[in-house]
């Protein structure tokens, strides 16, 4: 269950880290900050295993789909962060990759884990 559990988090993070892109970067600069985010994942993340079987093509798909259930739930209901991330714990627990005795440890996880540090450098490195 463990890369599918990376999975989820990495959608999470790329749902947040493209939303504050779109926010707040010169759209001139979006694609070209994009491109080095997901080259990095790909580069970097990706190899290792960490993010399970299957290609980075092939994880397309699961991504947009949890960046517009994200999108929607923010955008439609109003949801703030916290209620996101109570959200991908919820999904987790529902397709059975965490018991419903951690979600609340998930739920810490996924508030408190952002890698800002790597985001920064990324943005550093474009500029």
């Amino acid at each position: 269950h463990v890369p599918h559990i990376a999975r989820e988090i990495l959608s999470l993070n790329l749902y947040w880290a493209l939303a504050a892109i779109d926010a707040h970067i010169p759209s001139k600069y979006r694609t070209l900050i994009k491109k080095d985010l997901f080259d990095s994942i790909q580069a970097q993340w990706w190899p290792s295993g960490q993010l399970g079987t299957g290609t980075w093509v092939e994880y397309q798909p699961e991504l947009s789909e949890r960046r517009e259930h994200y999108a929607r739930l923010v955008d439609q209901e109003g949801i703030n962060p916290m209620g996101i991330c109570a959200e991908t714990a919820g999904l987790m627990e529902d397709l059975g990759l965490i018991e419903s005795g951690d979600r609340e440890k998930l739920l810490v996880l996924l508030i408190d884990y952002a890698p800002a540090a790597e985001y920064g450098q990324l943005l550093e490195n474009i500029g």
